[in-house]
């Protein structure tokens, strides 16, 4: 695909951030730090998601005849060092020790399913893109593709504790994403919820054609925002609780654990105490996280 300098990139993380909020879709995928690095925030269940979507993923690339226990946990550890203390949002010692014995539990299981050690997957390329046309480039990650006769199967490996929506576009997307990468017809998807299921749950699709109508609708008013600078945050007020913490590191609150130079982000975590001075009451607009706002697994 050719380099357009105009183009518009949408994905299922992009929408979600957008329809929670323009200004945290700001300071998510257009706003770049000094270093020209977007930030990104970190916290226990993002960083248990990453290092071990990070982990499977090399694991994968592995050869069947080289994919075993002693492979995996030595990639794993590899990737912990990236998340371990502030790194990954851990306020103590034991706390990180309960997330990693979480993601220890999580990649035994994985080891259980043999098809996974055994099976060859479809190769994609590393920033799978397809053009929507109109500047609109749709884009995702895929954990995992392999062919089963004439049918594509997609599985996304799920960490988070929370089911997915029977109405998420998560697969969908994918689907679309893939059909007109590779140009096929047949693709059929699955999940596979790591922390608590042995096998994979599949995911009846929906009709691909009025998805990617709605993909296409969404693009153009994300293009729209984009065209006239409109990113302000949907509250009305300076944030809300999906833009908050973004907007407090834009402004110089939070604290800068790491950073990532292969995916050019700046780590940060961010405290009640980052949030807020003496003089300053927490809005209604803009509340402390609950658990249902706290990110618990990779939105791609």
């Amino acid at each position: 695909m050719s380099y357009n300098p105009n183009a518009i990139f949408i994905s299922h993380s992009i929408i979600s951030d957008f329809e929670k909020c323009p200004q945290r879709y700001y300071y998510q995928s257009v706003y770049r730090t000094p270093r020209g690095y977007r930030i990104q925030i970190i916290n226990p269940h993002l960083a248990l998601g990453e290092a071990v979507h990070d982990t499977l993923e090399q694991f994968l690339l592995c050869p069947p005849s080289g994919r075993n226990k002693d492979e995996l946990m030595r990639i794993f550890e590899w990737n912990w060092q990236n998340f371990t203390g502030e790194k990954g949002g851990f306020l103590s010692l034991t706390e990180e020790k309960d997330f990693k014995e979480r993601a220890l539990a999580m990649l035994e299981r994985f080891l259980k399913n043999r098809h996974f050690l055994e099976t060859e997957g479809v190769k994609i390329k590393e920033f799978p893109q397809a053009d929507l046309g109109n500047d609109l480039i749709l884009t995702g990650r895929f954990d995992w593709v392999e062919k089963e006769g004439d049918t594509y199967h997609i599985i996304d490996f799920k960490t988070g504790k929370n089911e997915e929506k029977e109405d998420s576009k998560q697969l969908p997307i994918y689907a679309i994403l893939l059909k007109k990468m590779l140009g096929i017809e047949k693709v059929k998807t699955s999940y596979w919820y790591l922390d608590r299921d042995e096998e994979i749950v599949s995911f009846d699709l929906p009709d691909l054609t009025q998805t990617l109508s709605e993909l296409k609708q969404k693009g153009e008013i994300i293009k729209l925002f984009r065209q006239t600078n409109s990113f302000r945050c949907q509250s009305g007020g300076e944030s809300c609780y999906a833009c908050r913490d973004l907007l407090a590191v834009v402004q110089g609150k939070g604290k800068l654990v790491s950073m990532n130079s292969n995916r050019r982000q700046e780590v940060y975590i961010i405290t009640g105490k980052d949030l807020l001075t003496s003089s300053e009451p927490v809005a209604p607009s803009a509340p402390v996280n609950t658990p249902e706002d706290t990110v618990e697994d990779l939105p791609f």
